[in-house]
């Protein structure tokens, strides 16, 4: 997989000339990884980060990576991403087309199961289509699961559908942004429970955050992270926060 990753970033910055291509590096440490309104470490804290090219054509390709825990063998998450964004014309809009597959080492195989008795992993990687548009201080995402490592019924399998809305004012004070998000998840085959009633995993999260400006040191933020549907995929309607560095290089 990791090769298969390297040829085609290498393969595209060809193409697009690499001379005109940028590369940078980010680095993060977070006190929970969420992903989509759910914890992906236990609630446990996260350190991450990526590489990126971009051309000046509106190109891109990176790699993305951090701890997880789901109570199986898997302990890593790795992200490969390709996509393409630019702006329509002169109308304030501007798109983003991407492409990504997230792969989890040392999962696969047989289900496991966790002390108390819940499936905790099994086959984990999956591949998805992003497409998101962009004006002002606004962008709304639509994700699609192209593909999934799993097979059968459940949440996180081929053709789920991932909704979003997020909000950057673009504007700070003394340092400090805003920033705030809500999404969706609908799960195309959410199974049926022991009784053979039809289950419906569905939920829908939301976020606010403030995030400060510390020049060469990179940036810190708090953020408070909120789900509101109850089920098995989310069994945690409590109110989450979370603290965070980043630095891009």
């Amino acid at each position: 997989m990791t090769v298969t990753k390297t040829l085609l970033a290498t393969a595209l910055l060809a193409t697009a000339g690499v001379a005109q291509a940028e590369l940078s590096a980010n680095l993060g440490v977070q006190s929970n990884y969420y992903f989509r309104g759910i914890t992906q470490t236990d609630d446990k804290a996260a350190v991450s980060g990526g590489i990126d090219y971009a051309h000046d054509s509106g190109l891109y390709v990176g790699t993305w990576m951090s701890n997880v825990d789901f109570g199986g063998k898997e302990d890593v998450e790795i992200d490969g991403y390709v996509g393409f964004g630019n702006d329509i014309g002169d109308t304030g809009l501007s798109y983003d087309v991407s492409a990504w597959y997230y792969w989890y080492p040392g999962s696969g195989g047989d289900e496991q199961v966790s002390a108390d008795g819940e499936v905790v992993s099994g086959d984990l990687d999956y591949a998805e289509f992003s497409a998101s548009l962009s004006w002002a201080w606004l962008t709304g995402t639509i994700a699609y699961t192209a593909w999934a490592e799993a097979d059968g019924p459940g949440a996180f399998q081929d053709g789920d559908l991932w909704y979003e809305l997020a909000v950057d004012p673009g504007w700070s004070y003394e340092g400090f942004a805003p920033t705030a998000s809500i999404g969706y998840y609908t799960f195309d085959d959410d199974g049926e429970d022991d009784g053979g009633t039809d289950l419906d995993l569905d939920y829908m999260t939301w976020s606010i955050g403030i995030t400060k400006d510390a020049g060469d040191f990179g940036s810190l933020s708090v953020n408070y992270v909120q789900v509101d549907d109850v089920n098995d995929v989310n069994p945690d309607d409590n109110p989450n926060f979370w603290l965070g560095w980043a630095k891009d290089f």
